[in-house]
């Protein structure tokens, strides 16, 4: 069976981490190369990657799917904005999932979503398009990940837990079950949140406690 052929959108750090995993999906992706603005050239040398060009250049990709490789905290509306822009120049989004993540067979995963090495998504969960659930992320049970919304490396969320669109919940930081994050909000790297979290509201501490607002 032929491998699907991928594109990244982007090229710095961020992409190199999704290369890897389209790599070493259960079925690997066959990867054409990335576009990005930029020349990009420790992603080129270290995985041997070519740049296309900028993002005109996906309209010569032809059935190649495409995967974003731009994510950070408060990328959201970079990464939407990307899909705005581009979206009607690829054939569709793929959905990538690292071969030793584990994703339950009852739990849904949106086109555009990485799921990357150590992550587990437990039963009935629902992560939306675009989503990332990075490097030993938990995402319980019965959580649902809003579209553009990411995880970051050894986060954890709660079983029946809701992290709305464009959220970023950080580095190392527990949600507890059925809470809510809102959209655009923002969770510190190591933080508890043991209650609800306001859209566009940034918390950190434990417990967790509001900061701002974007």
């Amino acid at each position: 069976m032929t491998a699907p052929r991928l594109v990244l959108v982007g090229g710095g750090e961020h992409a190199r981490v999704v290369a890897e995993a389209a790599r070493a999906a259960a079925a690997p992706f066959e990867l054409l190369g990335f576009v990005d603005p930029e020349p990009c050239d420790e992603t080129s040398a270290r995985l041997g990657l070519q740049r296309l060009g900028d993002d005109r250049a996906l309209a010569a990709c032809g059935d190649a799917l495409a995967v974003l490789g731009v994510g950070a905290m408060g990328a959201a509306d970079v990464r939407e904005g990307v899909v705005e822009r581009v979206g009607s120049h690829v054939r569709g989004w793929a959905t990538v999932v690292h071969g030793h993540a584990w994703v339950s067979p009852t739990a849904d995963v949106g086109p555009g979503a990485v799921v990357m090495a150590g992550a587990v998504i437990q039963t009935g969960a629902r992560v939306g398009e675009h989503c990332v659930i990075n490097s030993g992320a938990v995402v319980e049970h019965d959580v649902v990940v809003e579209d553009f919304a990411q995880v970051a490396p050894g986060a954890t969320i709660g079983g029946g837990a809701h992290v709305g669109r464009g959220a970023f919940v950080g580095l190392g930081a527990a949600v507890r079950d059925h809470v809510r994050i809102g959209a655009r909000a923002v969770v510190a790297m190591g933080a508890v949140v043991v209650g609800d979290v306001a859209a566009g509201t940034r918390v950190m501490g434990v417990p967790a406690a509001r900061t701002g607002t974007d």
